[in-house]
């Protein structure tokens, strides 16, 4: 893969559910210059949220009526992404338990029949395994402050905050490219599907 574009990108959210749950925080740093946007979005269902999400986010319900709209916040971070001036082909994003992230933010994008701008998607928990193997470390724990500390990085306080979170993912990216790890067939891609809308509920454990 040549020409791609690396965004490291985290999500709050106020539940598990996509389609039912929704983004409330979402950050995003490039990679090549280290700008980062973070927003809070104000979610049209707040009564809907988890009481463990609402715990794990230090958020209130009236917390979550605060913020822009989706519709500015897709705005916002698709201006962003089309500053690098490439196509959803070649942008990649990283994020620590992606499959979780990208399935909320196809789900907001589709929420206002839009497209999310990045096709190529990038598990740092698949970067910590792999760097985990080279170090013979068995059975890693893949939350992200134990990685952290398994790379010897320092961990910014204040989890499950979309921009420390996001911080955090990226120096833990720098940190793994800086020792060679082979991304590249870690890398998948998965492009925006459209129907995400429907109610898909994961085990919390996935995103410890």
């Amino acid at each position: 893969m040549s020409g791609i574009i690396y965004y490291v990108v985290d999500t709050e959210t106020n539940g598990l559910k996509v389609g039912h749950h929704e983004i409330t925080q979402i950050s995003v740093i490039r990679c090549e210059d280290k700008i980062q946007i973070s927003r809070d979005i104000a979610i049209d269902f707040p009564e809907r949220s988890s009481e463990e999400a609402l715990k794990i986010t230090n958020k209130t319900i009236k917390d979550l009526k605060k913020g822009i709209s989706k519709k500015q916040a897709i705005e916002i971070f698709d201006s962003f992404f089309s500053e690098d001036e490439k196509t959803s082909e070649h942008r990649c994003v990283i994020a620590h338990n992606a499959n979780f992230d990208k399935r909320h933010l196809h789900s907001l994008w589709a929420s206002q029949e839009a497209k999310f701008p990045a096709d190529l998607w990038l598990d740092s928990k698949e970067l910590a395994r792999a760097y985990a193997k080279r170090k013979g470390i068995i059975k890693p724990k893949l939350d992200l402050g134990s990685v952290l500390k398994m790379a010897g990085l320092n961990e910014r306080l204040g989890a499950h905050n979309a921009t420390i979170d996001t911080q955090n993912t990226y120096f833990l990216w720098k940190k793994m490219m800086d020792d060679n790890i082979d991304h590249l067939p870690l890398i998948k891609r998965e492009p925006h599907i459209t129907d995400s809308g429907s109610s898909e509920f994961y085990d919390p454990s996935e995103y410890m």
